[in-house]
């Protein structure tokens, strides 16, 4: 949940992340004994689909991804090709490269009243991961404005993303009344590296090419009123129709353009 608070956001629980580069091929490496399917593709003894990357197959996701834990980059290009590069560095799961640009599955535009937003660039499936991560930094260190998205994980360190690029959950636009979250946390445990962390939030619908990649502020649509109302802001709902938000299922339906 993302509560909003003037002094970061709600606390986590602190995990050391695992290594990089070839730490994450060494224990790839040792967990790679595979089968084939009856329809031909590789599978590992969990039943996972695998992508081989340096002659080391890399478990993937129902959502063709990496997971996130074994070291290897998680984004996937527009096609859906899983990145499968092992990380820059700790507390990111992602690539040197992704970790810059960010996910290409995922792209920033403007939206005409909520500034910049976050979108699907593909057909993304149920259960695709996308992570906000950023510095780790102690409150003294983070400035007044990025204390908006700063999260306190305990120990005297907060979360910032506000100075990474390709930390793109930063962007995800809040739902209106009339709209729901395309994002919902899926675990409440932060991953910690030494300069870097990770709080992993997952789609909770399919999404299509274009739509919102909405994330609900606070743990409900009243502590996303009072999120709004703090800061003088009357919360409207952001779908368009070029880049439509997923709606409640109660909501009244939209006027034909």
């Amino acid at each position: 949940e993302l509560k909003p608070s003037s002094g970061g956001r709600r606390p986590l629980s602190p995990q050391r992340s695992p290594g990089p580069g070839a730490m994450a091929l060494k224990g790839a490496a040792s967990r790679s004994k595979n089968v084939a399917s009856k329809a031909g593709r590789k599978t590992n003894r969990n039943g996972h689909k695998v992508k081989k990357v340096f002659g080391v197959n890399v478990p993937l996701s129902k959502a063709g991804q990496a997971f996130a834990n074994k070291g290897f980059c998680i984004a996937t290009s527009l096609k859906g090709v899983p990145c499968c590069v092992p990380v820059s560095t700790h507390g990111v799961p992602y690539c040197k490269k992704c970790m810059a640009r960010g996910d290409p599955s995922l792209r920033v535009v403007k939206h005409p009243r909520a500034g910049k937003i976050l979108v699907a660039a593909r057909d993304l499936p149920k259960g695709y991961r996308i992570p906000l991560w950023g510095v780790l930094r102690k409150k003294k260190d983070v400035k007044e404005k990025a204390l908006e998205w700063a999260f306190d994980i305990t120990g005297g360190l907060f979360l910032d993303p506000t100075p990474c690029r390709g930390s793109l959950v930063q962007f995800c636009p809040c739902p209106g009344p009339n709209e729901t979250a395309a994002l919902t946390v899926y675990s409440n445990n932060m991953i910690m590296g030494k300069k870097y962390g990770y709080w992993t939030f997952v789609t909770c619908q399919r999404l299509r090419k274009n739509w919102q990649v909405t994330l609900q502020y606070g743990s409900n649509s009243k502590e996303s009123d009072d999120f709004f109302t703090e800061r003088g802001i009357t919360r409207l709902d952001v779908g368009t129709k070029a880049h439509p938000a997923p709606r409640r299922k109660d909501a009244p339906r939209l006027k034909a353009a």
